[in-house]
């Protein structure tokens, strides 16, 4: 199984590369929403995982993308700390101060079970 994960924050990309790992996941990574729809663009991912708050073209710009070029957003989990009501196609994550949480919590919204 190969993920996406966007995120700015080093901490959270590095405990869910961790996570990661220990399931045999690869983890690929961008750190803004255009790298991400650059990465799109030319590989497959069994999954994506995108922070809603990411810098140059939003989670949410990111998904628009997805949903207009591709149609179908597969397995998303969206990581995010606010509020706002999502597109019910995708999983929501609500992002804690506990970050080994969150990264359990990620992998388990993707599927994958310890």
């Amino acid at each position: 199984m190969k993920i996406l994960l966007v995120e700015d924050n080093p901490l959270i990309v590095s405990a869910i590369e961790r996570e990661g790992e220990s399931k045999q996941i690869h983890t690929e990574h961008a750190t803004d929403g255009w790298d991400a729809i650059e990465k799109l663009e030319n590989d497959d991912y069994s999954a994506i995982v995108i922070d809603a708050d990411i810098p140059r073209h939003s989670g949410f710009g990111v998904l628009t993308y997805l949903r207009e070029e591709v149609g179908d957003l597969g397995n998303v989990v969206v990581m995010t700390s606010s509020d706002r009501h999502f597109d019910e196609c995708v999983n929501v994550v609500r992002k804690t101060d506990e970050i080994s949480e969150l990264a359990r919590a990620v992998f388990m919204v993707c599927g994958v079970r310890e």
